[in-house]
């Protein structure tokens, strides 16, 4: 009767407010180690292939000409930030789910309850703050693994020169481009300029020159079959 009535009480305190997301997300992490544990899932300990190359489609709206090339590397710079492309994701996943399970629980019992309601508009907002904190103490907490997952660079700027790299901005010309340059590892992503033409997305590029004061390499159509 005891143990029942503790049991109660935790759930109470568990699912309540902005604690239910992170609860929820715990729950869902310990199935599926549970499930990885009995061998009917995969762990999952390889590194996330992620292509964040996407094609986006963003309609001028009210006036405002939104850059899908500036979308998408925003986007690209925000996963590699968090380290989410670095680690397997189960690991940091799993670091994640704590981290802000424990923010959600810790804040709610100790500060939250005395000043907001549990509904639901304070309760989502709450979540949203806990979230952001938590994926800021993950990347902290899984920057010291990058270095057991993440091959390094066996390159550095000057080897570049002569390699080639695949645009991944909607174009690239003398004025602005990015590219992917292929590794053992995540692709690095390079700041580019032609040396004239505009070059469309997803063409195969030579690099022929980098320059080391703005760390921006100079590109050039691969040369094409000559005639004898």
């Amino acid at each position: 009767m005891i143990v029942s009535e503790s049991l109660l009480e935790l759930a109470d305190r568990m699912f309540v407010g902005p604690v239910w997301p992170a609860s929820i997300l715990v729950g869902l992490l310990v199935i599926y180690t549970l499930l990885a544990l009995i061998g009917m899932i995969d762990l999952g300990m390889d590194l996330p292939d992620l292509d964040l190359d996407v094609d986006v489609d963003v309609p001028d709206a009210g006036g405002v000409d939104v850059d899908a090339d500036f979308l998408h590397g925003l986007g690209a710079t925000t996963i590699r930030w968090t380290n989410i492309a670095r680690v397997p994701v189960i690991l940091w996943g799993g670091i994640f789910a704590v981290v802000f399970w424990s923010l959600s629980y810790g804040l709610w019992h100790a500060f939250d309850v005395a000043r907001y309601q549990p509904n639901w508009i304070p309760s989502m907002m709450l979540s949203i703050r806990n979230f952001v904190i938590a994926v800021g103490i993950t990347k902290a907490a899984t920057q010291p693994l990058v270095g057991y997952f993440v091959d390094p660079p066996t390159y550095d700027q000057t080897r570049l020169i002569g390699a080639t790299c695949e645009i991944s901005t909607s174009e690239a010309t003398p004025e602005f481009g990015q590219a992917k340059f292929r590794t053992n590892a995540a692709p690095l992503l390079l700041n580019i300029r032609t040396d004239g033409p505009h070059i469309a997305r997803g063409t195969e590029v030579r690099i022929v020159s980098y320059d080391p004061k703005t760390r921006i390499y100079k590109v050039t159509h691969l040369p094409t079959e000559t005639q004898s």
